[in-house]
């Protein structure tokens, strides 16, 4: 498992062929889990997390696999339907009890409009909504069902406060 340093809250752990971010201490429902490192972008990929309106933190591409397990551990974060973690500007905080060794995931939904790479989901939850593509693909109702978890830019187009992308509102429905 790699940490950032002594104080770090999160660790990178690599199961079947696939990583994941957990955490390394108990921490309490709304702890302070990490910030996200990295440079601003207005260009999204699949390892980007947005946090503003066509504003993504990235890297350079120039870092290694040890820095960036290190360093730039979020990208590991894995998505879940039922996160255990909120995204709140560049910081990342617990949504409940977490205990050494949990898995430490966030809705993708609440931070990106339109996902770079679009999945199927596989988190297993009850609750799972099978392709996440991004907030700009949900109804009215499940965007008020994200509505606790979104990240601010997010929530100002749910509010009415900011318009829905118009490139994007051109190209397909808003609903499914």
């Amino acid at each position: 498992m790699s940490r950032t340093d002594g104080s770090s809250r999160a660790g990178v752990v690599r199961s079947s062929r696939e990583y994941s971010l957990v955490v390394t201490q108990p921490v309490d429902a709304g702890g302070h889990l990490f910030a996200i490192d990295g440079e601003l972008t207005d260009t999204p990929n699949r390892y980007t997390v947005q946090v503003g309106h066509a504003l993504h933190v990235d890297l350079p591409e120039s870092y290694g696999l040890e820095l960036i397990l290190d360093r730039f551990f979020w990208r590991f974060m894995n998505h879940s339907c039922e996160p255990t973690a909120v995204v709140r500007g560049r910081e990342v905080l617990a949504l409940k009890p977490l205990q050494p060794w949990q898995e430490i995931t966030f809705h993708y939904n609440t931070t990106e409009y339109q996902m770079a790479e679009p999945f199927d989901c596989r988190c297993g939850s009850s609750r799972c909504e099978g392709t996440i593509q991004g907030f700009r693909y949900l109804s009215r109702s499940e965007r008020e069902r994200l509505r606790p978890w979104l990240s601010a830019h997010l929530l100002a187009i749910l509010d009415g406060r900011v318009a829905e992308p118009a490139a994007a509102a051109a190209e397909e429905p808003l609903c499914r």
